[in-house]
């Protein structure tokens, strides 16, 4: 969620390097380029001292094992590296003006795919720290959201490029699959060999996800401290189902984009709309307030949905994971919006899952794939339909929603100074 490069992501955005294209067409300031380049201007004399520059997954397995290895993952996703052009590009580095970086030593000579085992393994130091034995297998990493994809695709009853994964919390992150290589204008990617080899991900998202509905309850006056989402929930209506319960918002919208939209518009000054304020300031207000930026969440999935579907790229399931998924009502939303099963598997924190797949791999000296390979047929998860009597009234909700967005788009173009 950190927006401080937005200055910096407009002029590494105006180069004229192919790299942009396999992040979506442009360079988002939760990605490192922008990040590099404000560091640079901002803190001069931490970056002359700088040594390496990590992602948060590889800082880990370096403190783990004095190697500098990078994952696959964490410069394909965030570094601007580009598998099947060779890896990094000098001219690109050159061109955004982080050309002190074109010998590489800083940003990483040895990368190598999530799951492999980190030669020579934990180091003494780590060992003692941690109470384990020197030597210990160390897996190359993955960033924690694509480690919670590779779980909840060990879970999901339907190949790995149908199946839709969603790793929520304070923000979103929308994860899609392909065996072919697609440009998808506002989604990050074509990423190449990011969770699975030969696999190419799609990457959507929501930059304040949980974090909007957090922000939309807690600052209404009918907010207090012991409210929880299950007692929004109940007081809601006794079935989550009923239909009446949900068209309580016919005449209130929320686009909760309060912190930029990640995809598919990929405009980091983007904000949220509300549509229907009144004077009411009672519970039940509140509960409408709540329920309506849940149903804003599950339409802007939709959103990303309908972009990655007009590039080719199919469905047969969504699967969940993350805060958004112990909550029932936005489960139930989700799929009656995008009429879509949902399923939330019920194995535990899928990022630990995720990492702890990896790990075994480093161990057995095999590929992420092979543990998808080996699931069981009888994965344990909680699956939820659409609500037929429903998606007229959310395909009404979409074309609202589409609307918003629309309008606020003409209006940044009317309040420009030169207008």
């Amino acid at each position: 969620m950190d927006h401080r490069a937005e200055r910096e992501t407009e002029l590494v955005n105006q180069c004229q390097s192919c790299v942009k294209d396999y992040v979506g067409g442009g360079f988002s300031p939760e990605q490192q380029p922008p990040k590099l380049l404000w560091l640079k201007k901002h803190l001069p004399d931490t970056w002359s001292k700088a040594a390496h520059l990590f992602d948060l997954p590889d800082w880990l397995t370096f403190q783990a094992t004095g190697k500098t290895v990078r994952s696959l993952c964490s410069v394909t996703c965030k570094w601007g590296y580009v598998l099947e052009r060779g890896g990094w590009d000098t001219e690109f580095l050159k061109e955004v003006n982080l050309d002190d970086l074109t010998g590489l030593d800083k940003l990483g000579t040895s990368i190598s795919s999530p799951g492999e085992k980190i030669p020579d393994g934990l180091s003494d130091q780590a060992a003692t720290e941690l109470g384990l034995l020197p030597g210990t297998s160390v897996a190359v990493s993955m960033i924690d959201a694509h480690a919670g994809t590779l779980a909840l695709l060990r879970y999901a009853p339907s190949p790995v490029c149908e199946t839709l994964c969603i790793i929520s919390g304070t923000s979103t992150c929308i994860m899609a699959l392909s065996e072919t290589k697609a440009w998808v204008p506002g989604v990050w990617g074509p990423y190449q060999g990011a969770v699975l080899p030969n696999i190419w991900l799609y990457e959507g998202g929501q930059t304040a996800a949980g974090s909007a509905l957090d922000h939309i309850v807690r600052s209404h006056p009918a907010h207090s401290a012991e409210l929880t989402y299950s007692k929004l929930n109940s007081d809601l209506g006794d079935s989550l189902t009923d239909p009446a319960l949900h068209t309580r918002t016919r005449d209130v919208h929320v686009i909760p984009d309060l912190h930029g939209n990640r995809s598919p518009l990929a405009l980091p000054w983007f904000r949220g709309m509300i549509s229907g304020l009144d004077l009411n300031s009672s519970h039940d207000n509140l509960l409408t307030m709540y329920l309506a930026t849940v149903q804003g969440l599950a339409l802007g999935v939709r959103l990303v949905i309908e972009r990655l579907k007009l590039h080719g790229l199919r469905f047969t399931y969504i699967s969940v994971c993350g805060g958004l998924a112990d909550n029932p009502l936005y489960l139930h939303v989700l799929a009656t919006v995008t009429s879509l099963p949902v399923l939330v598997p019920s194995g535990g924190n899928m990022m630990c899952i995720g990492s702890a797949l990896l790990a075994q791999c480093a161990a057995e000296n095999c590929s992420p794939t092979v543990k998808l390979e080996s699931t069981s047929s009888g994965a344990d998860y909680v699956s939820y339909c659409l609500i037929p009597e429903l998606v007229k009234f959310y395909d009404q909700k979409f074309r609202v929603y589409r609307h918003m967005v629309d309008d606020q788009l003409k209006y940044r173009e009317m309040m420009k100074s030169d207008n």
